[in-house]
């Protein structure tokens, strides 16, 4: 059955008062940052209000016929839209069909539940048709809009939904809740520096191979750097790992050196197993360097998913690494 994380419950607190009252809004907006399960406590709200004593009891009872479906992933009263493949929209032929749905009465005489993900994922045309099913919700009908950036979303939208937002928890119960789920040799509090606090996204980060390609994309920089190798052999390396994680890391170590030079100490570095390898190259850069370079970083990782060629991007971004990072006499 559907479980709540350890760090949702002050937002499930909030959300059943408000179940067992009779108020719930008709469109909710989950946002915080990525890791942190909100499609997750979206399921259970979904689960709860479709529960035959769910909304009484202030949980899902997992026996129930609706439960059963649920379970089963066939509940006809829900309906989850998230864009047709990676890479992909959420077009406005998927919108529209929300507002079909949602005008028919339930099969079971009680909530009938939406889930968008990502929302800020909806095309503009397809942001624009949400609008009408926002401003003339169906009686007994949530919408629950989903996103790590809600900032993308219309503010026509935004202003339509109630925002429930989520955070990172406190590091001690991050690390106890994450330690029960790693292997001995992984180390809990480096995963959740490196996922900036959100534990799902550490626990991706131990259960995949994302460590290991990370390891590989600092031994090819500081190759670059040093001159071996070339931008556009290394970008068709990255791309293997993927070009929004790869710049992602490189956005990552390239603050850390920001923050090592400007403190001048370590205190706040989060690549803490690499710190050495990348104040080598802090150092090599200077501060004017590195200032020079993150905003590179940063607006290529923004325009990851577009329609520019991810091959093009990292090797712009390779090639001012190079740049930035070769010796100087």
């Amino acid at each position: 059955m559907m479980e709540l994380l350890p760090w949702h419950r002050d937002q499930w607190r909030n959300l059943s008062e408000r179940l067992r009252s009779g108020v719930m809004p008709h469109a909710l907006l989950l946002c915080g940052p990525a890791g942190l399960g909100k499609v997750q406590f979206a399921a259970f709200l979904a689960h709860t209000l479709l529960c035959e004593t769910g909304i009484a009891q202030g949980e899902p009872c997992g026996r129930c016929r609706s439960c059963l479906l649920f379970t089963a992933h066939n509940h006809p009263d829900l309906r989850l839209v998230s864009p047709p493949e990676e890479g992909k929209v959420i077009g406005v032929d998927q919108v529209r069909e929300v507002g079909r749905y949602l005008a028919h009465t339930s099969q079971y005489g009680g909530y009938k539940a939406v889930i968008i993900t990502p929302a800020d994922k909806m095309n503009l045309n397809a942001a624009n048709s949400l609008l009408k099913t926002l401003e003339e919700p169906s009686a007994g009908s949530l919408l629950v809009l989903v996103s790590d950036k809600p900032g993308r979303l219309p503010a026509t939208v935004l202003s339509r939904c109630q925002r429930l937002a989520f955070t990172s928890p406190p590091a001690a119960e991050a690390a106890q809740w994450l330690a029960g789920r790693l292997p001995s040799e992984r180390d809990p509090a480096l995963l959740l520096a490196l996922a900036e606090g959100a534990p799902l996204r550490a626990l991706e980060l131990a259960e995949g191979n994302a460590l290991e390609e990370r390891m590989q994309i600092i031994l090819a920089l500081e190759k670059l750097a040093q001159g071996q190798g070339n931008p556009s052999s290394v970008a068709e390396q990255f791309l293997k790992i993927g070009a929004q994680q790869t710049l992602y890391w490189i956005y990552q170590w390239v603050a850390d050196m920001i923050r090592h030079l400007a403190c001048g100490s370590d205190r706040y570095v989060v690549n803490g197993d690499i710190r050495e390898r990348l104040m080598k190259l802090a150092h090599r850069a200077g501060m004017q360097g590195l200032h020079s370079y993150s905003p590179r970083v940063s607006e290529t990782l923004r325009m990851t998913g577009g329609q520019v060629n991810p091959q093009l991007l990292l090797e712009n971004v390779l090639m001012a690494w190079q740049e930035t990072f070769a010796p100087r006499d």
